[in-house]
């Protein structure tokens, strides 16, 4: 979704400050609309609503967006953007809209618009399996990889979806393409370690885990998934090693809770 991880400012909402913010802001908008040509003022808004999205002012972002939207109806990029906002927001179900009006946008278009077909593809599939149409995912993220074989990110979450609508095996599949293409890429090795562990696969399910830990050695949620899965292949002393491993990264209250799991298997 390219949510910046490094970019934030935390607003109280009900506050004066962030009321003049919001003020000043339509000032902005509204000399840009009375001063600027239709495609200038298009351009700022975009402008406006990167810079505020970068931040994660994800409200005020989308009020841009849809200016740019009503300015140039028939340009994908500020429908993908205040789609992107949208999801982020939370409001999965209008995501979908904006990111289906973004790709019906550029395929009617010219071909200036393919280089962003892939992310609308896969935005599309994160929306739809959020809003738990796991079907419409898997479509949407098939025609993804289709668009671009090498894409790992929609192989990830196109194996999350079929998981979803039962299709382990496909999804193993889906996972190992990706991490064909991408052996140490993180995610696709926790997420296909979660669904070797659901599967009853304990073993092959600790060896992805231990993958991930040859990259980030100092992750403890996995160390802990470790242990579980390592408990589940019967490897007791292996277990108890990687709980000890957990133990010395963190003592927060998620890991008595997994202890205490752990006793009752």
């Amino acid at each position: 979704m390219e949510i910046s991880k490094t970019k934030r400012v935390v607003w109280d909402e009900t506050g004066q400050d962030y009321a003049m913010f919001v003020k000043e802001l339509g000032n902005l908008r509204t000399r840009v609309d009375g001063d600027w040509t239709r495609e200038e003022a298009f351009d700022v808004h975009m402008e406006i609503g990167r810079v505020l999205y970068e931040y994660q002012l994800f409200k005020e972002a989308l009020v841009s967006f849809k200016i740019a939207c009503e300015l140039q109806p028939v340009d994908v990029r500020p429908h993908f953007r205040a789609g992107n906002c949208l999801y982020a927001l939370g409001k999965h179900s209008e995501a979908k809209g904006e990111f289906t009006l973004a790709l019906e946008a550029a395929k009617n278009g010219s071909n200036q618009w393919d280089y962003l077909l892939p992310q609308i593809h896969v935005n599309l599939g994160i929306a739809l399996e959020a809003e738990g149409e796991y079907k419409a995912a898997v479509k949407a993220l098939e025609e993804d990889i289709f668009l671009k074989a090498n894409y790992v990110d929609a192989h990830c979450d196109m194996a999350s979806a079929l998981h979803a609508i039962g299709d382990d095996e496909k999804a193993v599949q889906v996972f190992q393409q990706a991490l064909d293409l991408k052996p140490s890429h993180v995610d696709v090795l926790y997420n296909m370690g979660g669904l070797y562990m659901e599967m009853g696969r304990y073993q092959r399910a600790s060896e992805m885990y231990t993958r991930v830990l040859s990259v980030s050695p100092n992750h403890w949620r996995v160390q802990l998934n470790e242990a579980v899965a390592l408990l589940g292949a019967g490897e007791t002393k292996e277990a108890k090693r990687a709980l000890k491993e957990a133990l010395k990264i963190t003592n927060w209250v998620e890991l008595h809770d997994t202890v205490s799991h752990l006793k009752q298997l």
